[in-house]
């Protein structure tokens, strides 16, 4: 419903009324004796400005023509443009300036599972890893990429690949396959030709299992793992290890698995990556569409995914080792029956922590630090920023030397700000988007990550996730994981919380919605507010979106038929 003052603003402002100024008129408004003062808009360029600010795009000739004899238009039309598909697109370029969603940089599978295509002479293709090939073709002394064959793959009697070697005078630099037809996930009415031990299908293989003279590559990393599992009693060197998962990578038999599923090409992966963006930003839709309170685009439980989403969450999430990206126990994929070449979005129920755009997986890798994701709710949402006191004080001094960031000299002004509200975020693992549940992370560690440790993957989550090496002020943190490091016992609060309620913080306050009112203001009248502006019509504007429990479509539409919003600049 809109309130008092938009209904007394149904119509266009009554200046606008006036038409044009007279010649007399304009000249005496430039008159050095006279102070300047904005001009009324005439109705048809108020009814385009506000037909380009809010569907992007000029009106009709029929919408021109419902301009009344006394210069006003039909409230009607306006609540038609804020209902439009056409204002959904405004609010979601609005909206991705606020969250920054690119996610270019993402690695979401290991290079090892990039594919390209390789022209050949016949006018052919093949699609390889160029570098998965250094490390499964590359034999002896050699370290250069080798192709396959560009003809088919042959086998044993025992359906083994059979592998021809390549020779430099008579050293073996490098072991050659084939190619073979597979029909990829990507486009499953279609055959592509794909080199041999890149298609490999098997959902198991062992890591590192042969000498250096076979997998120079792999040597290096390999012995250091070997070391590592030594020191924690676990077998490795010959073990099998899920294709799946991390450790696939130093398993020279672990291919694209069938239909190419756990691989990328380029043009998948930017869909992947569109996928997820498109994903944060459908939240941002719907409750605008739905005319729901503006503040659930920070607290919805509901996510929705697509046959992208679905098949990376599925197939290929586990595989890189720099990428925390677990399917998320708290938003299940049970009910979603989709295959990556399908569009449509099917509807997630999350529980636990979950909380609108705020932990989606397109903010958690976007925003891949929890300081990142505080910085930028509290700049996005609550139109802050840290700014430093002073320049920082030499390294050399006492205080300088604190690890804890909150007593730093230099750093304990922002940061006593941020590090409570990034605490928010501590469930959700930096550089990725795995959610910690307790049951799988609890908050102290020591018996998940002592031994007997079940696999080096299990060694290899501790390292990364939990304090186990502390020095100096860490020590009294050993075994934390290490979103409790340094965290009072409130900010321990604000962990099991999560972002929802710094959302709701920060709704009761009024902070969301005068930042929100500030965004809108400075978006559809194309400046910053003014000082008078923001002593007298910010804060009335914030009091009626507050009244209105955040109604979007009401703040609009007192903010385009404001009287300052009719004025010629």
């Amino acid at each position: 419903m809109i309130n008092r003052f938009a209904l007394g603003s149904l119509y266009v402002a009554a200046a606008a009324t006036l038409g044009e100024p007279s010649r007399a008129e304009a000249q005496a408004s430039s008159s050095p004796d006279q102070c300047e003062v904005a001009t009324p808009m005439s109705p048809t360029r108020l009814l385009r400005r506000m037909s380009l600010d809010l569907r992007g795009r000029a009106p009709s000739f029929s919408e021109l023509e419902t301009i009344q004899a006394d210069g006003s238009s039909p409230a009607e039309l306006l609540q038609s443009w804020l209902g439009s598909d056409a204002f959904l697109g405004v609010m979601r370029k609005h909206h991705e300036e606020l969250l920054w969603p690119n996610l270019e940089q993402v690695e979401f599978v290991p290079q090892q599972h990039l594919l390209f295509a390789l022209p050949r002479e016949d006018g052919t293709s093949t699609l390889l890893s160029p570098v998965r090939s250094i490390f499964v073709r590359t034999a002896g002394a050699g370290n250069l990429y080798y192709p396959c064959r560009n003809e088919p793959q042959s086998y044993d009697q025992d359906g083994r690949l059979i592998l021809e070697p390549l020779l430099v005078g008579t050293t073996t630099v490098a072991w050659l396959d084939g190619y073979i037809e597979v029909q990829p996930y990507w486009a499953p009415e279609t055959t592509v030709k794909v080199c041999a031990l890149d298609a490999l299908e098997g959902e198991t293989a062992a890591v590192c299992p042969a000498s250096a003279e076979r997998y120079p590559l792999l040597e290096n990393s390999c012995v250091a793992l070997d070391r590592t599992a030594r020191a924690v009693n676990l077998p490795f060197r010959g073990e099998f290890v899920d294709c799946g998962g991390p450790l696939a990578i130093f398993a020279p038999e672990c291919g694209c698995g069938s239909d190419l599923r756990r691989c990328q090409t380029p043009q998948t992966l930017e869909r992947t990556a569109d996928s997820f963006n498109a994903q944060a930003l459908r939240i941002i839709d719907r409750v605008i569409s739905e005319g729901r309170d503006y503040a659930d685009i920070l607290t919805e439980a509901r996510i929705e995914v697509n046959g992208a989403i679905a098949h990376y969450l599925r197939h290929q999430s586990r595989l890189n080792f720099n990428l925390f990206a677990d399917p998320d126990p708290d938003a299940p994929l049970e009910s979603v029956n989709l295959t990556f070449t399908d569009r449509d979005w099917l509807p997630v129920e999350r529980t636990g922590r979950h909380s609108g755009v705020l932990t989606s997986p397109a903010y958690l890798l976007r925003h891949a630090a929890w300081r990142q994701r505080a910085h930028r709710f509290y700049n996005a949402f609550e139109c802050s920023s840290f700014v430093p006191a002073g320049p920082i004080p030499s390294p050399f001094e006492a205080c300088s030397q604190r690890e804890d960031l909150t007593e730093r000299c230099g750093c304990a002004d922002c940061h006593r700000t941020l590090e409570p509200m990034a605490a928010h975020w501590g469930r959700f693992a930096e550089y990725g988007f795995m959610n910690l549940t307790e049951e799988r992370f609890p908050s102290r560690g020591l018996r998940r990550c002592s031994p007997p440790y079940t696999d080096l993957e299990e060694v290899f989550l501790c390292s990364r996730l939990y304090e186990l090496e502390p020095v100096g002020e860490e020590a009294d943190y050993f075994g934390f994981l290490n979103a409790y490091v340094f965290r009072s016992p409130e900010e321990q609060l604000r962990i099991e919380a999560g972002p929802r309620a710094l959302v709701q913080a920060s709704v009761d306050s009024g902070r969301f919605a005068g930042c929100a009112v500030e965004r809108m203001w400075t978006r559809f009248m194309h400046r910053t507010p003014t000082d008078d502006e923001r002593a007298e019509v910010l804060p009335e504007l914030t009091q009626s979106f507050r009244r209105s429990n955040h109604d979007l479509r009401v703040l609009l539409t007192e903010i385009v038929t404001h009287p300052a919003y009719g004025r010629n600049p």
